[in-house]
Formats: C-alpha cells, structure tokens, sequence
C-alpha cells in the first residue's frame, strides 16, 4: 500500500533532492495530492456505488445531489430498482436520447436510458413516472493525503504514475519544461502500461463469438 511517506520519497529521488534542499515537503505534498487527483481523471481507478433516488416527474439531477456530489468526476453506469429487479440504463449520445426519449412530452415511466447534457447534469428517458432508487457507478476524486502515514485509498498497481506527475509539476512550477517534459511523457507510458496490465487479462465470455 502507498502512503504519502512513501510517495515524497520517491519523488525526492527522482529530483534528486534527498536532503531536501530545493523543495519543501508541503510543496511535494500539494504536487502528489494533484497528481492523485490527474491520475483518477486519466484513469477513472476510484470508483464507488452511490445511492441516490429518482424524484418522480424529475427528468434531470445534478452531480451534487449525489451523497459524494461535491467529489464526483464521472458516472459510468446506472442500476434502477423495480421491485425484485436491478435494471441496468443504456448510456445515449444526447443527440440521439434527445430524438429517442424526449419527442412526447408527457412520456414518464421507468426509465430506461441516460444521457449527459453539459459537464454534470444527467438527463432520464423516460421521466420517471414515480419515485425510483438507484445504485450509480461513479468515478470519485481521492480525499488528500496529509500526514506521511496515510495510505493512499487509489489501489495498486495505478500508484506507480504518481510520483512522475508529481515531479512534472515541481519541475515544471521552477521553469524547468525540458525535464518537465521527461517526467510528464514517463507519467504517460506508466499509465499506460498499468492499464495494459489491468485490463488484458479479463475474458468478457468464454463463449463470445466475434461473429
């Protein structure tokens, strides 16, 4: 597990400023907790189940209204409830949800579709024609590491990029954008060597037919 102890150090060797002679600990702990946040964006490797339930006659919510609003980058899916049922929404380019769901009116019943209008407003088609619950897979931005004990809630292995981003911007907050640019393109190749790794050892089916 990573902790903010462990993360200083290795951006410490990486400038090459073990002694502490150029950068201060609060100024590497402001740059780790922005690669954090970077590393969650380019990723979507903290996620989390949020519940929240559709107000009836309400076409619209809000990132906000969710329990972790205020921490919320993304949603990726969304379950309704009805009764014994977990009813998964297809996700809809607005443009076509916009033609599909939204021609009649007065059209409300379960919902079956969702689409985003904007950066944080989430439109439902059909209008929930009653109160509905909801399970909704978010992407979630990381609370910030304070103390050099914290463990860090992003799991192995997405750590690894970490450190490099957080050199990028140390070395790119004193000018430095040569070496700036080294540590940001080994951000990018560990990023995507994790997700290389994470991602090519799942099997959808193994009765899939390409055909």
């Amino acid at each position: 597990m990573a902790t903010l102890g462990g993360y200083i150090t290795e951006v410490r060797r990486l400038l090459h400023d073990a002694n502490a002679n150029f950068y201060t600990d609060s100024e590497l702990i402001e740059n780790i907790n922005g690669a954090r946040v970077r590393l969650v964006r380019d990723t979507g490797c903290l996620r989390n189940l949020q519940s929240y339930t559709f107000p009836q006659s309400v076409e619209t919510f809000n990132f906000s209204v969710l329990p972790e609003g205020t921490k919320t980058l993304d949603i990726l899916n969304i379950n309704v409830f009805w009764g014994s049922s977990r009813t998964p929404l297809r996700y809809l380019a607005w443009t076509d949800f916009n033609a599909q769901l939204r021609y009649w009116q007065n059209y409300t019943g379960l919902p079956v579709a969702f689409s985003f209008y904007g950066a944080q407003t989430v439109y439902l088609g059909p209008v929930p024609d009653q109160n509905y619950q909801a399970e909704i897979d978010t992407v979630i931005m990381p609370d910030d590491l304070v103390n050099s004990i914290d463990v860090d809630e992003i799991p192995a292995p997405y750590t690894s990029p970490v450190q490099f981003y957080a050199a990028y911007l140390a070395k790119y907050k004193e000018q430095s954008y040569g070496e700036a640019e080294i540590y940001k393109q080994e951000y990018i190749k560990q990023v995507q060597s994790v997700l290389n790794s994470v991602f090519t050892r799942r099997m959808p089916s193994p009765f899939s037919s390409p055909y």
